[in-house]
């Protein structure tokens, strides 16, 4: 199994010196049959593991995950995950430079297709309810990184505002009708209202919901 150029998961493995996270992986996704999702989430504990011990921490069963959920779980309070970094960094983690190493599931697939010869390839299966579930993880990150951006600027008196909090709305509007909804609201509805009927059209149109 040839190495190949630019490969995340053999960077980060690596520098990590996880030479073991090959077999584990393949172990998982084959005898487990673990997602590719899982598998992401494996391997991004366990860099977050060898960074705490290399830092000196012995992480207690189950610290490792807690540290993880409440690092990249987007229902996390601000202020929880705010003192969960500022825990990390005082035992002299970088956790920027450690999150921007966290992999993601692509990448986590590209690695078994392109470096390990594995495929992961499966007909797909419509989920509504999990691709909703994996939107709103990335509303919950890029929302992480605005705060995180402004939190730094306001730190340099760039931007002056007191304890930022973001807030990121994802909205998809009819290319027929121009009606915008929620992207939580067009999942419960799962077609737009000009589709219903031409009854049912109104005037207003924007449908928005409290999880957009």
């Amino acid at each position: 199994m040839a190495a190949h150029e630019g490969c995340k998961v053999e960077r980060v493995t690596e520098r990590y010196d996880l030479h073991e996270a090959d077999d584990r992986l393949l172990r998982r996704r084959e005898n487990e049959n673990a997602s590719l999702r899982e598998l992401e989430t494996h391997l991004n504990r366990r860099l977050l593991k060898r960074a705490m011990i290399e830092q000196g921490m012995s992480p207690l069963d189950g610290e490792v995950e807690n540290y993880y959920r409440l690092l990249t779980d987007d229902t996390v309070m601000t202020t929880v995950r705010r003192e969960a970094r500022r825990k990390l960094e005082e035992a002299g983690i970088d956790v920027d430079e450690v999150e921007t190493d966290f992999v993601s599931y692509q990448t986590v697939r590209k690695h078994l297709n392109e470096c390990l010869d594995k495929d992961t390839s499966e007909e797909y299966t419509p989920k509504p309810e999990k691709d909703l579930r994996n939107i709103e993880k990335l509303r919950g990150r890029l929302r992480n990184v605005v705060e995180k951006s402004v939190g730094r600027l306001t730190e340099h008196g760039v931007i002056q505002i007191g304890s930022p909090e973001a807030t990121v709305s994802v909205k998809v509007t009819c290319g027929e009708c121009g009606r915008t909804y929620g992207i939580a609201t067009l999942f419960q509805r799962r077609k737009c209202r000009c589709g219903i009927s031409d009854d049912a059209a109104t005037d207003d149109r924007e449908v928005t919901s409290c999880t957009s």
